[in-house]
């Protein structure tokens, strides 16, 4: 009965700790994407900003599972895991968005998405980190 308590132990912490490698490589990716896009705009270079919208795009899929989301968050707001989901889908459709409008060349349009990317980014964790 001891072995069997300590493997589920282990299979949760095992569990939670691969959520933690996730969520630390998505917000790390995304961070470098948003980066690059914001140096994109203010370097007037486009290929910058689309290697960062595929950075973003890239870090934005590991963090689109609901359970690996809620592994993730805290004790007390496991519960706002759909408020971070509805986050990453905000800033997918934002990525395309500003993809669109790089397209048109309609780059005022296309840095307000990324300013609304960084909305999205920010609203979530400012509930993860009770700023």
């Amino acid at each position: 009965m001891k072995l069997a308590k300590l493997l589920v132990a282990c299979t949760l912490a095992f569990g939670v700790a691969n959520a933690q490698d996730v969520m630390q490589k998505s917000m790390s990716i995304m961070e470098q994407g948003m980066t690059q896009i914001q140096k994109g705009f203010l370097n007037n270079n486009l290929e910058l900003i689309k290697e960062g919208s595929a950075l973003v795009k890239q870090g934005n899929e590991l963090f689109s599972e609901k359970k690996v989301i809620e592994n993730y968050l805290p004790q007390n707001k496991k519960h706002l895991v759909n408020v971070a989901a509805a986050a990453s889908e905000r800033i997918s459709l934002d990525l395309n968005v500003l993809e669109l409008n790089l397209d048109e060349k309609a780059y005022l349009s296309a840095a307000d998405a990324y300013s609304d990317m960084l909305n999205a980014c920010s609203r979530c964790h400012s509930i993860v980190r009770s700023w």
